[in-house]
Order: C-alpha cells, then structure tokens, then sequence
C-alpha cells in the first residue's frame, strides 16, 4: 500500500497531467527523489509514462529513474528512444541495471544499441546478457572498487576518494595482478587502522563469494545468513568478476516472494507488471485451474457414488463442506508453511518423514479439536435421527470424517511439496490446485466410507 504521501503525489501528478501543465509537472517532479518518480509510473497508464519522464529535472535524473522502474515501463520508454538517445542515458546507469533493460528488448532494439556502444563498454554488457538473469551472473555489477595487496590503507583512501561512481564502498577487494580475489577489507578497518598499514595485513582471506552460475535465492540467502551488503562474484580461477550489492538482493527476495505466493495460488509472476493485459491474465491462470475443474469432477462423480446413502440420509450433504473445507484450509496451511520452509532454507529435505510426520500430528490435533465440536453440533441439531439413524451415529460420523480428513491434508499439503523438491520441481506449484483438489476428494472417500462403517445403510 502506498503511504498517504505517495497517494498524494501520484494523484497530484495525474491531475497535472490531464491539465496539460508541463511546468508545474516539472516543478513537482524537481522536488522528488527519483524512486518515488518510479512508484508513480507504476501507478499510471502507459501513455502517461513518456510525459512524466520528459518532464524528470535532467539526463542523471533519467537515467536513476530507468534503473527504478519495472520492467514493463523500462522497455516501453526506452523503446521509443533513438539509439543515440539510449547511449547518453546508458551513460549514467551502472551495466548491470543496462543489462536488465537490454535484456527484455526485442533483438533488433537490443543489436542496434550494443553496436553503438563503445566497444569495451558494449562488450561489458554483452557480456552480462549471456547469464542467465536469474543467477549472480545475471544480477552482478561489473564495477567494483578492487586494490593490489601491497597498498597501504592511506593509498587506499586517497584511490577511493579519487575514484568515480564507486559501487559498494564499504568493501575494498584485494586482488593480485590477475585479477584473482585474495581477501577484504572494509571501510571502517581503513580509517581505524594506522596509515601505513598495507591492505595485505587487513584483509579477511576468508571471503564468501559465490559463482555467477549461482541461482539469485541462494545468493540472497547467502547474503541474509552473513548480513553482507555485497557478495562477490568469481570464476573457477577466483578471477573477480564482479558484485552482487544489497539493493540488487532486496530486489530479489521480493520477487522470489511474490513469485511464490503467486504461484501456490496458480498464477504467474508477470501478472503484476504494469498494464499487463486481460487477455495475458486469462491464458496464464486458465490452465492452473484445469486442475481444480478436474478435481471438481471427480469429486462429483465421487459423491454420486454414495447417492444411495445421501438419499437415505439426507443430513449427510449438510455437513459435506464442513469436513472438505476444514481438510482443505490445513492442507493449505501445511503446503504453504513447507513452501516457504524450503524457499528460505529453513526445511532439510532429507529430514522428509520427521517434518511430515509433525505436520500429520498438528492436523489430527486440531482435527481432534474441531471434530469434536462439529460432532456435537451434529448430535445436537439432528438429535432425533431417523428410521435407520441415530443422532448420535452423525455426530460420530461427522467428528470423526473431520479428524481422518484434517490429519491427511495436513500430511498431503506437507508431503506433496517436499516430493517436488525431491524431484527438483519447485515446490510453490504444489500448493493451490493440487493439494486443494486432492484434499477435496480424499475428504469425501473418508467421509462416506465412515459414514457407510458406523452407520448401516
């Protein structure tokens, strides 16, 4: 949710704009830090976009603005560019945050801006685009302020003061002539040591780096788990390569998240892009639910199995979405917990049965629990019974279906993920449809096999 302030700049911009008041607009926007400008392009259509970024104080100004934005509007604004035009604003932004943009650019955009780039520049970026973007690779920063051993911490100081854009300066590399990574060493041990000092007595040689061909998550994690602002990335040879800083991660924990949830809920992670259209909503959602249709079904086609006893007692149906939604909602719960066990690195895959096992016994507890007093809510209302029934055989009936049904989705919602995990799937897609649907019918299967056990039909 945006804060009051935010709400208010986004209304007010809007307004200026359906006014037609450049000025005003320009003066508005002088004002502001360039990742609010970015929040307010999230919140408006696109034929808004251009104006705003037209009207952004300067070309520095831009260019923080084009390394805010999402995707969808990164690429719409810098499609409509001439070549010459990108090349002055690419200038101003760090490689890494080029890369994003070219990286989502049709071929022929992206080929005719790399071939106007400067060679060196050009193949740094060229470069990045060949990892995958969803791994250190893809995410690094080629820039980094790296220094030879030998260098004492005043030289370092005085390189550091001199140097241009330094990305993460709370951390000196040290690396040897072949650009190898041999230790670190942070800002605050430079000003607190003696001047004389070389980096080579600073330096921590015990460094976490990690390989580009790492997947982001791990990096993340990596990142949360040591409380590092920047991750360096090597090669086989410890060539430093460069830089995974702490806004980069933030980034990624936040798409990794929502990715997830999306995802345990059947739907795909574009869908929150800006604009994205009805039409990209229906295709990427109308497949997951073929699942729940399917399970719809067959839950049907179960229940007509047992028509004969629905037909002879006839409170039996009443209690149906009781006992499948409660299984239901533990399942979900369980899957959902698993999920985000796994994603954070919190559930050891080869401890499968203990962590199933758990789950299993928290469901038939609260199975215990609410069985118990949907069964007496079952003998209190339909306390009279009928020719073949009693009020007592429901309640029973009733109280037990919701402790069998609670105890398996909590063990089906626990299971399922850790399968996919097993079998290196990922685990999110197991939540929503699958655990739900096959909840749903093992719920029925339990329900009207104790039903036909307790009471003779």
């Amino acid at each position: 949710m945006l804060s009051p302030k935010l709400q208010l700049l986004v209304s007010t911009v809007a307004r200026l704009l359906r006014r037609g008041a450049g000025q005003s607009l320009e003066k508005v926007l002088l004002k502001q830090r360039s990742e609010d400008v970015a929040v307010i392009l999230r919140h408006l259509t696109s034929g808004q976009w251009q104006p705003i970024f037209d009207a952004c104080p300067d070309d520095e100004f831009r260019a923080e603005v084009l390394g805010e934005v999402d995707e969808q509007v990164a690429v719409t604004l810098v499609s409509s560019m001439a070549v010459a035009r990108v090349i002055e604003l690419f200038q101003l932004m760090d490689p890494d945050d080029q890369a994003d943009i070219l990286g989502d650019l049709e071929d022929e955009k992206q080929a005719e801006i790399l071939a106007a780039m400067e060679q060196d520049h050009g193949e740094e970026v060229e470069e990045l685009l060949n990892y995958n973007e969803e791994t250190a690779g893809g995410i690094m920063n080629p820039v980094f302020f790296s220094l030879p051993a030998e260098t004492t911490a005043e030289e370092a100081i005085r390189e550091l003061r001199a140097a241009d854009r330094v990305e993460m300066a709370f951390y000196i590399y040290v690396v040897n002539d072949d650009e190898q990574l041999l230790g670190v060493a942070s800002l605050r041990q430079l000003v607190t040591t003696r001047p004389e000092t070389p980096l080579d007595d600073l330096m921590t040689t015990d460094v976490v780096a990690v390989a580009p061909e790492m997947d982001q998550e791990e990096v993340a994690r990596l990142a949360s788990r040591y409380g590092f602002l920047a991750i360096p990335v090597v090669d086989e040879s410890r060539r430093l390569l460069g830089i995974v800083t702490i806004d980069d991660l933030i980034d990624v924990i936040k798409e990794e998240a929502t990715e997830d949830i999306l995802r345990m809920a059947g739907a795909d992670g574009d869908l929150l892009e800006t604009g994205s259209s009805i039409g990209r909503h229906v295709r990427s959602r109308v497949v997951w639910l073929v699942a729940s249709a399917a399970g719809g079904l067959v839950a049907a086609m179960l229940m007509g199995v047992f028509e004969a006893e629905l037909t002879k007692i006839l409170p039996l149906a009443f209690f149906v979405p009781v006992v499948i939604g409660m299984g239901g909602n533990v399942g979900t719960q369980s899957s959902t917990i698993v999920v985000r066990g796994l994603a954070m690195g919190r559930i050891d895959v080869k401890r499968l049965w203990l962590i199933i096992g758990r789950e299993s016994a928290v469901g038939a507890i609260l199975g215990l629990v609410y069985g118990a007093l949907v069964g007496l809510f079952g003998l209190a209302t339909f306390y009279s019974g009928g020719a073949t029934w009693s009020g007592l055989q429901l309640g029973a009936v009733v109280a037990l279906s919701v402790l069998g049904s609670m105890t398996l989705a909590a063990c089906v919602g626990s299971f399922i993920p850790l399968l996919m995990e097993r079998l290196h799937i990922d685990p999110a897609v197991a939540t929503g449809p699958f655990v739900t649907t096959a909840v749903d019918m093992l719920g029925i299967l339990i329900y009207f096999s104790i039903a036909k056990a307790i009471i003779p039909l």
